[in-house]
């Protein structure tokens, strides 16, 4: 038995979208850190383009102030004019700066060398290098600490140290950082909105399979199943492998109705043929006791009577030799139920003569009734197929309509060919069958009305026979009545042509 596992936690949508919401995410962090590595690099290229400038600049003005000053090109002449070229350079650049020795000691300058300063760019100024160093007083603010070593005719003559401030580069830089991460990050929002409205409407047909899956387990272990509801609810308009999914499904749920249903007919023919078998054993064996109870009470009272009581002995033979016969008839009805005749060589007859006799020799019986036989049969009928099983199938059809019949009516025998097939019917008037009684008739010992058809000696098997020989002869027998209207028998043949014929 299938069971539902629950409410589902962590379906295709919440997964769906917290890998969309993961991977937007991971996008954004990355995009972030490309916009900041770029606005970086670029502020750091930017810089060194203009400290490049600064350093070209300084070398030519510490030139000028040593020819002014008829210095020589050295240490000791830089060492001597440091005011001077402090004083200079801070008036042309506007930018704080400090004049060292080769040793990084101070000589002259406004900016000081007190220990929160950054130190790298000065150490590789000492090794010969020029480099600087970014520093971030505070969140708006960006300062370029800048040392290089002052060379002249290839020589070093000292260190100068400039501090410059970039703090505009940077706000700049960290607006266009926002600005651009704001972007992203709407059109990232956009997107994975979008994304979501479409997951859904993408979705919302498989929840709805889903759903449908569920309710069908459920309804089949109830056996309640609304096949067709649900495959209407199954159908998607959809022009892509989603509507297609949902069209299979549809068509698939049709199948199992389908399935379904035959399964509840066969289930049901199983149990009306079961309960069919079982009605006709116990209708056989009653049929079979009731005259054999006649005759064993006869027999032991003759018996027992020793042929004193002449009128005994004659009531008891008659009863035993009519309920004898009785059970002789019934035995050999229960043995034309059997397949015998289904291997037999069928021949080409005419029915229409077949018929024709059966009317005449039952206009006998039907004369006894008041009652009249009447045909309105073609000069031809041909079918393949047993004379005397279908003259018995006539016979057994024409004594139901003179038994059943009313008195003073006729019965009327009709036949006629149509599209490849022969159709025999036999009317009758009389009391007629209830709509429950028509799907019956043909059941072995049925009987419409049992104490009427036992008093004329019958067992309820003629129709059965009829309808067991019309299928060894691939035929279909049926009956059309209402209570009080005429009833008709008929049977349907394949017809059969002349042998050479078109």
């Amino acid at each position: 038995m299938f069971r539902r596992t629950g409410k589902i936690r962590f379906g295709i949508r919440v997964r769906m979208a917290a890998v969309l919401l993961a991977v937007f995410l991971a996008g954004g962090l990355f995009l972030y850190w490309s916009i900041h590595t770029q606005i970086a690099r670029s502020q750091e290229n930017q810089i060194s383009q203009e400290l490049q400038v600064i350093r070209e600049n300084t070398r030519v003005y510490v030139r000028q102030l040593l020819i002014m000053n008829n210095a020589n090109n050295d240490e000791e002449s830089y060492r001597r004019i440091a005011g001077d070229i402090a004083r200079e350079l801070y008036s042309t650049g506007g930018r704080r700066l400090s004049v060292l020795n080769q040793n990084g000691e101070y000589l002259d300058g406004n900016l000081g060398t007190t220990d929160y300063m950054p130190r790298e760019d000065l150490q590789l100024a000492l090794d010969g290098e020029a480099a600087f160093t970014m520093t971030y007083p505070s969140t708006d603010q960006m300062m370029v600490y800048f040392s290089m070593p002052l060379e002249i005719e290839g020589r070093t003559v000292g260190i100068i140290r400039y501090q410059v401030d970039e703090s505009q580069l940077y706000v700049q830089g960290k607006q266009m950082e926002w600005l651009v991460c704001q972007t992203a990050a709407a059109v990232f929002g956009i997107v994975l909105l979008v994304l979501l409205v479409l997951m859904g409407q993408m979705l919302r047909p498989i929840q709805t399979l889903t759903q449908i899956s569920w309710q069908l387990t459920r309804d089949l272990n109830r056996e309640e199943v609304e096949i067709q509801l649900l495959a209407e609810l199954a159908d998607s308009r959809r022009r892509d492998e989603v509507g297609e999914l949902s069209r299979n499904f549809r068509v698939m749920l049709e199948t199992i109705g389908t399935q379904f249903r035959k399964m509840q007919d066969d289930q049901q023919r199983i149990m009306e043929l079961l309960g069919s078998r079982q009605e006709f054993y116990n209708n056989v064996t009653h049929e079979l006791k009731t005259p054999l109870t006649t005759i064993q009470g006869y027999a032991q009272l003759m018996e027992e009577d020793k042929g004193k009581d002449a009128q005994l002995t004659k009531q008891g033979l008659h009863h035993i030799l009519q309920e004898s016969t009785r059970l002789h008839q019934m035995v050999l009805q229960l043995l034309e139920m059997s397949d015998k005749s289904m291997y037999m060589e069928k021949q080409r007859l005419n029915l229409a003569e077949v018929a024709g006799s059966v009317a005449k020799s039952m206009s006998i019986k039907a004369n006894r009734y008041g009652m009249q036989i009447e045909t309105q049969l073609p000069r031809e009928l041909w079918v393949m197929g047993l004379e005397e099983r279908l003259r018995q199938v006539i016979i057994n059809l024409v004594d139901n309509a003179i038994k059943y019949g009313e008195s003073h009516t006729s019965i009327r025998i009709q036949g006629l060919s149509r599209g490849g097939f022969i159709l025999l019917s036999v009317w009758n008037r009389g009391k007629g069958l209830k709509p429950a009684e028509k799907s019956r008739v043909f059941e072995p010992f049925y009987r419409t009305d049992k104490a009427y058809s036992r008093e004329q000696g019958s067992a309820g098997l003629g129709l059965s026979i009829c309808k067991k020989i019309l299928q060894e002869h691939a035929g279909v027998i049926g009956v059309e009545s209402e209570p009080g209207e005429q009833t008709v028998f008929y049977f349907r043949l394949q017809e059969a042509r002349e042998v050479g014929g078109g």
